[in-house]
């Protein structure tokens, strides 16, 4: 299947001009894999403001400084581009920042400038049916659906793809540094919401609440935003195999099995989390399929949502970042021989010192190190450490713009070795997919061990 992306054109909802972007070409296109692109269309927020900066807080600034990607798939009937385009330029009239460009306030600080500069928004063809690419496991396909957005300047880039069957899809390339997963969430929400003509319950834009102490005061060794130490120089590039991204499926029956492994020793209460109990499996799955052995460390970095762990919880309509990692950590050979409660109980203690005074430090810690911050990019190597990342609680089925909810609602992929993103199964019975990115040897023997 080839996806061909439209000509673009410039859309304020309260006119129907249109022109192409003055730094855009009128005509022609460039090659983004499978499919071509011309111009992209931008809508600006209905209604001019007064320019303004929203600085960005530590957790905003510890997030890579990257879009994160999300395919929402729709069976037939499609809703209408201009609805989708006027509706977009109407909710960013609250929702600025995703109008804005990232810049640096008077102090000099990171921060969102609220420019009105634009998102960017491109409808696209298939040449056949949605289903044939249901159930939508990673490829390069899936990036086709997306409007390419490495280096560009926009902070929300947004795809409207046809197929002939009638079904659509939704591509939303948004920037981390501008919301997490559940802030994004809202945004695509109040998005909805204009389309059915909804009124929309503000956003809170003060991000002070996620700010640094003056001085920064950081009172525990936050190693999860260490630098990792550097591998000895070898004199050559590691040579590494090819990588790969894949799609486990865990039914729900397959969860309860692997909870119930996950017994706590001593311990009334029984079981640990579901999350706990999966994350804890992948850890152990993983190392091995890695082949790795001995008395060598490995760590798994945790994503988790900090807006009821602090003492005073930080609003549901926050616009911003509110996520911290938890990181576990042992030894190799510990994880392998020891039963799954071992790996689970670590995740779940680290998890859990996410208090407040922890939560504080970490803050200021960012702060302290923020002019050498730890990078990622699609050559990272996670290996013998994993990171974890799970959109399970993101209402992502629950999206609808006026005909219906997604068949399906992901990410295309995941960009380097040893990152994992749970997501909530396209069969909404409670499943959950994991979409890992090995390398091609580990992956075949994950896929032999992890069930």
């Amino acid at each position: 299947m080839k996806i061909k992306r439209g000509e673009a054109c410039v859309v304020r909802p309260s006119t129907t001009k249109t022109r192409p972007p003055p730094s855009s070409p009128s005509s022609g296109g460039t090659s983004n894999g499978g499919a071509t692109t011309s111009v992209v269309a931008e809508c600006s927020p209905s209604t001019a403001a007064p320019c303004a900066c929203v600085p960005l807080s530590s957790s905003d600034l510890v997030v890579p400084n990257v879009h994160v990607e999300v395919v929402y798939a729709f069976a037939a009937p499609s809703p209408p581009a201009h609805v989708l385009r006027d509706s977009l330029a109407t909710v960013l009239d609250e929702y600025r920042e995703w109008a804005g460009r990232l810049g640096h306030d008077e102090t000099g600080r990171p921060a969102i400038v609220l420019n009105d500069a634009g998102a960017s928004f491109v409808e696209a063809e298939a040449d056949g049916p949605m289903q044939d690419v249901y159930p939508f496991n990673p490829s390069p396909l899936l990036l086709d659906m997306l409007p390419p957005n490495r280096g560009v300047e926009e902070l929300l880039l947004i795809q409207v793809t046809y197929y002939t069957c009638g079904g659509t899809t939704l591509g939303v390339a948004r920037h981390h540094q501008v919301a997490d997963g559940e802030a994004a969430s809202n945004f695509m929400d109040a998005w909805a919401a204009v389309c059915k003509g909804i009124p929309l319950t503000p956003a809170l834009h003060d991000r002070s609440a996620l700010m640094p102490r003056e001085p920064p005061n950081p009172t525990f060794d936050h190693i999860e935003y260490r630098k990792p130490t550097p591998k000895p120089e070898s004199g050559e590039a590691p040579v590494h195999p090819p990588l790969v991204r894949k799609k486990l499926h865990f039914d729900v029956e397959m969860l309860k099995r692997i909870k119930s492994h996950a017994v706590k020793a001593d311990d009334d209460r029984g079981f640990y989390t579901t999350f706990e109990s999966l994350t804890g499996h992948l850890w152990k799955c993983v190392t091995q399929a890695r082949g790795l052995t001995g008395e060598m460390e490995t760590r798994i970095m945790v994503a988790a949502n900090a807006r009821r762990r602090l003492s005073r919880p930080v609003g549901e309509n926050y616009l911003g970042n509110v996520i911290f990692h938890a990181c576990a950590r042992t030894m190799i050979q510990q994880l392998i021989e020891e039963p799954l409660s071992s790996a689970a109980g670590l995740i779940h203690t680290a998890i859990r010192s996410l208090d407040n005074e922890y939560l504080r430090s970490a803050i200021d810690f960012v702060e302290v190190q923020r002019k050498t911050p730890v990078a990622r990019s699609r050559s990272t190597v996670m290996s013998p450490n994993l990171s974890i990342t799970s959109w399970v609680q993101l209402p992502l089925y629950k999206l609808d713009f006026g005909w219906g909810t997604p068949v399906y609602a992901g990410p295309p992929w995941v960009p380097f070795e040893g990152l994992v993103m749970l997501i909530p199964s396209s069969t909404q019975d409670g499943s959950i997919d994991a979409i890992i990115g090995l390398f091609e040897p580990d992956m075949a023997k994950l896929e032999e061990i992890c069930y």
